[in-house]
This record gives C-alpha cells, structure tokens and sequence, in this order.
C-alpha cells in the first residue's frame, strides 16, 4: 500500500532551535534570512519542546540548527511508519518575506528520517503574485497558478489505487493555495485512494506538544453542502443532489443527509423507511408518487423519464382503482392481483376481454383492449378521460424513447406531443394540468398541485429552518 503526503511550506514551517528552544523567524524578512541560511552550515535536529516569543532577525554565528515542528508532528502522526511519497506545495519568489527555503529544509527533514521519494513543486516563483485583483477570475488565485498546482498532484496521485492512502497537511504557506490544494487532492483522488487532511494546532494555545490530528469538520461545509442539495433538489435532481452531499453520511451533525438520500431513492424507485416524516414519498396512491416523479423530472429537464413517467401515471391510476375492487363480489373470482385469479367458469364476453390466461391463471388485461374494457366497468370519467388524452401517439412515443436513442429532435417533439394532448402545460409542467388533478382527485387527494410544493417546503424546513438543531 503506498501513502503519499502532501505539504505546503510557509513562515513556520522552518524555525530556529537555540538554547532549548525553537524560535520563529521574522515574517517580514523571512526571505532574507533564508538566504542567509542557505549560505551557511545548517542541520536539521528535533523541534525542542520550549517556544520563545523572541522573532529571529538577525541569525547568530556557527552552525544554524533548524527545526521543523510541524512536519515532525505530522511524521509523528504516521508512526511507526513512515509516508512512502511526499509531495511538497512551495513558494520561491525574490520577495523578502517569502519561505523561499522551506521546501529544501522540509525535504532534508524528510530524507534524513527514512522518506526517499521526496518531490518540491515551487508555485510561485520569481515576482508571481498569488492573485490578479486587476483580473476576476484570477482575483482570488491565478489560473496559471490553479494548473501549476493541479498537475503537480495529478502527477502525485495518478498512480495510487483505491487501496492507498492520501495525506494532504496545509500547514503553512498562503491560505487561498491552501484551500485549493485541499480540493485539488480531493478532486483527484475520486474513485481511488482516501483522502485524509491533517492540521498542526498551535500548541501554545492548544496547551500541548505539536501534534497532527485530522482535521475536524468545520460547519460551513455542512452548511455549503446544505445549499447545495436543496438548490438541486429545488431543480428535480434528486440523485444529484445525493451525490452532492453523500460524503457526508455519517459526520458529526450531518444526519440532515438522510433527508436527500430519502428522495435520491425515491427518485430511484427503491425501498424507503416505511416511517419517515415525508410521508408522501410513501404514499398509499401509486399515482400521487408517479406524479411526482414526472413533475421533478420536468424541473430536471428529463424529458425521457417524464414521458415514461406521464404514461406510467395513468398506469400507477389505472391500477390504484383496481387494488380496491372487490374481485370476489363483483367478477365471481377467487384470488388476488399478485397471484391471479381463478374462476368456476373460464370468462367469457366482456369479462374475457378484461382478463387474460397466464400460467394456468388469470391476470388483469392490461393491454389496450383489456384497459378499455375495465374503463368501462371501473366507470372513472377522470381516469378514461386521461386514456383518450394519452391515445395511441402518446402510448407509442413512449414505446420509441424506450427502444431508441432520444435524440433532441425526438424530444422536441415528444414535448410538443405532450403539451398538445394537454398532458404537460407550456412550462413543462405536470401537476398543474387539469387533466391530471381531475384523477388525483378522483382517487380522494384534495390538493393535486400542492403535492411538491408541500413537499419542498418539508424539505427546506429540514435543511434550513431547523439548520442548527437535529434533523
């Protein structure tokens, strides 16, 4: 298994270790007294546990020994091994207070303690400046400088597998690189190997040695994933909205997460708690869940799924007035829908045409015949009205999405069939249309057009309105 650390190098990465005691160097000629260093003698030794307050700006005379507190509390952290690769993020620019020799003193460090794949990627350099305010899109960093840091860890990563580690520690160094190295890792590490960051904690204030710990959860994630999902889910992306936010099943305080892959698998037809508090995703109609599945994959823009969707409603409808009828009293047969029916005389007229012989059993004719045949018994306007809307053009377009490659001429035109037959409205909207709240009404739901908005509101209240209490 391969571990590779990556590491950014900054002001306090190298300090001074003199009389038992490590000493920080001053931040505003910290490049000068690198250069200085880099002249004279050096060592690297153990970071001494005592801290001075005392800046060093001016080097004393003999031999330099430096200390690297940070990386040794990070190597610590790996004990008792070591990582196999590290990759350190530096700057090398002619500024005076530029950690111009970090990264060589960091890499030393690395070398003399047993990691021998040790490479320095310097992003900066010269006069660079991180950003361009002159510029938008590089005012917070630089383009140029986001591709120097982005193939320096494609490099890295390219060959780990899913079975190794990753390690990124932004320690020290400019605090916008910092916040994109981190997603640059993570970005290129999807679908391979786990990514861990580490901090350092100031031991000063943390009232303990230097010592590397995982980096905790911070808030604004969750919050920033939070918009994210509901921004999705407001769109009908219910499955983009789970792989939005999925990374955070099981955080502490994210149990909000459920929420989101409730819906992601509703949106997938899949099994859900029987109890939840969105309880429309349960609902006893098949048609008020098939209704909503077309209504989000309009807002999603999925005109494939919709037009499945629009024929599977009247279907979902067809088959909710079914699931109440009494077979025994009013057709003479013994049995259920999900095991067929058995009758003392096989049927015969009417009656044969809404069954049809499967295996020894009778099973509901759910053909075109068979379905016209049981409109006529069900005697359900707002149901036979939705079978002329849908008619055979509709029926076969849902046929010919099914069995070909939706090209957009296709779905241009499966949209304009829709909203011809009234089954869609100009928006592209489902639920709205009369022809669709006139069965859900009929099946007793009170407030057709209400359905997701109710829903969404739900939603919203769990991301948002209860955002700093339980979920």
């Amino acid at each position: 298994m391969t571990t590779l650390l990556v590491m950014t190098a900054g002001h306090t990465d190298v300090q001074l270790a003199l009389d038992n005691q490590r000493h920080k160097l001053d931040g505003n000629t910290c490049g000068t007294l690198h250069d200085a260093i880099k002249e004279r003698s050096w060592s690297v030794v153990d970071a001494p546990t005592g801290r001075s307050r005392d800046l060093i700006k001016v080097l004393p005379e003999g031999d330099l020994p430096l200390c690297t507190p940070k990386l040794d509390a990070v190597l610590t952290h790996f004990a008792p091994s070591l990582p196999t690769w590290a990759l350190i993020l530096e700057t090398r620019r002619q500024d005076a207070r530029d950690p111009r020799f970090a990264g060589e003193v960091m890499e030393r460090r690395l070398r003399d303690r047993g990691v021998e794949n040790v490479t320095r990627v310097a992003f900066l350099t010269g006069d660079e400046q991180l950003e361009d305010p002159s510029n938008e899109v590089d005012a917070i960093v630089r383009r140029s400088v986001v591709v120097t840091l982005s193939n320096a860890i494609g490099l890295a990563t390219a060959s780990l597998k899913p079975d190794d580690l990753v390690f990124v520690a932004t320690t020290g160094g400019l605090a916008a690189a910092n916040e994109l190295i981190n997603e640059l890792v993570r970005l290129h590490c999807v679908g391979g190997p786990r990514v861990t960051a580490l901090e350092v904690p100031d031991g000063d204030r943390a009232k303990q040695g230097d010592r590397a710990v995982e980096e905790k959860f911070h808030p604004a994630a969750g919050y920033r994933a939070r918009w994210h999902a509901l921004s999705l889910v407001e769109k009908g992306n219910l499955l983009g909205a789970w792989g939005a936010v999925s990374h955070l099943e099981g955080a502490p305080g994210q149990e909000w997460t459920q929420v989101i892959k409730r819906l992601a698998r509703f949106a997938s037809s899949l099994p859900l708690p029987t109890a939840h508090d969105l309880a429309v995703l349960n609902h006893q109609r098949m048609a008020v869940r098939a209704g909503l599945r077309v209504e989000l994959a309009l807002r999603a823009g999925d005109i494939p799924r919709a037009v499945h969707g629009t024929v599977a409603f009247f279907e979902a409808s067809f088959w909710d007035w079914l699931r109440e009828r009494d077979f025994s009293q009013q057709d003479a047969a013994s049995g259920d829908l999900a095991n067929g029916f058995g009758f003392v005389t096989s049927p015969t007229d009417e009656k044969k045409d809404r069954f049809r012989k499967k295996q020894q059993v009778w099973r509901i004719n759910d053909y075109e015949k068979g379905i016209e045949a049981w409109l006529l018994v069900l005697k359900k306007p707002s149901l036979s009205a939705m079978w002329q809307a849908l008619g055979r053009e509709v029926r076969d377009l849902r046929n010919d999405i099914a069995h070909n490659e939706p090209t957009p001429d296709l779905m241009n035109d499966a949209r304009t069939r829709m909203q011809t037959a009234a089954l869609w409205s100009n928006n592209d909207t489902f639920l709205s249309q009369p022809l669709v709240q006139a069965v859900l009404k009929e099946l007793g739901e009170a407030s057709p057009d209400d359905l997701l908005a109710n829903l969404l509101i739900e939603v919203r209240r769990r991301l948002v309105g209860e955002a700093g209490g339980a979920p």
